[in-house]
């Protein structure tokens, strides 16, 4: 399924693409002031230290403690891959094999994971629940939507608060297979849904500073777009949203501020994914290099 809505969204974007003369497109490009290019990669770099927080709130819910670095590690390599490569492809795999290593067994791990993902939709509930009720969006003529954005919000907001009183109320656990699980405690919850939605409006603010400079666009349009286009890629489980994130930024900024804005897009996915992606690869191949060194190291030492 995955693979047909890749094709798809590709299909789409390469027609949106041929409406844009090369041009255009280098003039978009050039339009993007260096000092705004490089405050949106600041923040980018600092949003990747952020989602270390996901991993930190997940151990805190199974009552582990690791140390920061290799905590900082794990998240780094899972959101650099797994944002590209996919969560079941990249992010899991990476972690059952780091933190296996550090003790925590196959259920912990499941759990964690679990957590992490909650973490992201309670704080995607949030802060899009609020934005279309404070500053509901028009949506393009030819995106059509069954209920208005601010009722939109509306539920969404429900959704976060409905979780919340749940986290309140509800404390026997839930049996899921083997597991039984209980929701996490308020203040917990409160943090996840903190962590995430400082998450979203870091990387959207990158996003919006790499707006072509001509153009005036609204922020919480930028952001409104962004949350969109992040939870339906995450839906489609297309690896890294590729297409499916710059149909969709195409299509709801498009009349504010044009064609060039692909031109915008591509800029956020070299800076928020293909640049992390390089790194964690680099810091895959030396880790396991290393430990490789180390563990013959102790061999020799053993049988010396």
């Amino acid at each position: 399924m995955a693979a047909v809505l890749f094709g798809l969204a590709m299909r789409l974007l390469i027609k949106e693409a041929h409406g844009i003369t090369w041009d255009e497109f280098t003039a978009s490009l050039a339009s993007v002031q260096p000092v705004y290019l490089g405050i949106a990669g600041f923040l980018i770099a600092l949003n990747y230290g952020l989602l270390t927080g996901y991993d930190l709130l997940a151990l805190r819910y199974l009552c582990r403690s690791l140390p920061l670095r290799r905590v900082a590690l794990v998240s780094f390599l899972g959101y650099s891959l797994g944002n590209n490569l996919g969560t079941l492809l990249a992010a899991t795999p990476i972690r059952f094999r780091f933190y296996g290593r550090w003790g925590l067994s196959s259920s912990q791990i499941v759990v964690l994971v679990s957590m992490l993902g909650l973490s992201f939709w309670s704080g995607l509930c949030l802060l899009g629940g609020a934005v279309m009720v404070l500053v509901p969006v028009e949506l393009p003529e030819d995106v059509p939507l069954p209920i208005g954005t601010r009722t939109l919000g509306a539920i969404l907001l429900t959704l976060a608060i409905g979780y919340l009183v749940v986290c309140f109320v509800w404390r026997k656990p839930w049996p899921i297979g083997r597991l039984h699980l209980r929701p996490p405690e308020p203040g917990l919850m409160a943090a996840q849904a903190s962590v995430a939605a400082v998450d979203l409006l870091i990387s959207a603010t990158a996003l919006y500073l790499v707006m072509p400079g001509d153009t005036l666009v609204p922020f919480a349009l930028v952001l409104a777009a962004y949350l969109v286009a992040i939870a339906v890629s995450l839906l489609t489980q297309v690896p890294g949203g590729l297409g499916v994130l710059e149909v969709i930024l195409l299509t709801l900024l498009r009349d504010s501020v044009g064609d060039a804005v692909l031109a915008s897009v591509l800029i956020f996915r070299v800076l928020y994914y293909v640049l992390p992606l390089f790194f964690g690869m680099l810091f895959l191949v030396a880790h396991e290099i290393y430990g490789g060194a180390v563990e013959a190291r102790e061999a020799r030492t053993l049988t010396t």
